[in-house]
């Protein structure tokens, strides 16, 4: 019986995964669409590699664990290409939002028409993210 409430309570707090969450900010998109790219982060995106859904800037500090980002290195060039075709292509406009962990920690930042996600934090600074569904294109019904 006693093993049994362990185990439950230890399935119910999440199995040493905290959570966390976005923050949308204006600074942040700011930074994207200025083709500002932070030193310490370590850039990720999700969705076509010519048109992402998500880019994300995690800081060094962390690592993302998932085979759905991929990493990207980015020039600001490329990143002005990026975001001017998501702003094109994606229905809704991008945004800026800030990566925060469960005790309101700066983890990194999100640029995507996407508003949520999930965000765990790992003991070992791990983070996972989960990916938005496939965004709707502009004219596409």
């Amino acid at each position: 019986m006693v093993i049994l409430v362990v185990l439950n309570l230890w399935v119910l707090t999440g199995c040493t995964a905290k959570y966390g969450r976005l923050q949308r900010n204006n600074d942040v998109t700011t930074l994207f669409e200025t083709q500002q790219i932070l030193p310490d982060h370590a850039y990720y995106y999700n969705g076509f590699q010519a048109i992402p859904y998500v880019i994300v800037g995690i800081g060094n500090q962390y690592n993302l664990s998932s085979a759905i980002w991929h990493p990207i290195k980015l020039t600001p060039a490329l990143l002005n290409q990026l975001t001017v075709r998501m702003q094109s292509v994606y229905s809704g406009n991008p945004q800026g939002a800030r990566i925060i962990g469960p005790n309101n920690e700066r983890i990194g930042i999100w640029y995507s028409t996407e508003r949520q996600a999930t965000v765990r934090l790992r003991q070992d600074n791990r983070i996972v993210l989960a990916a938005p569904q496939p965004l709707d294109m502009r004219g596409v019904p």
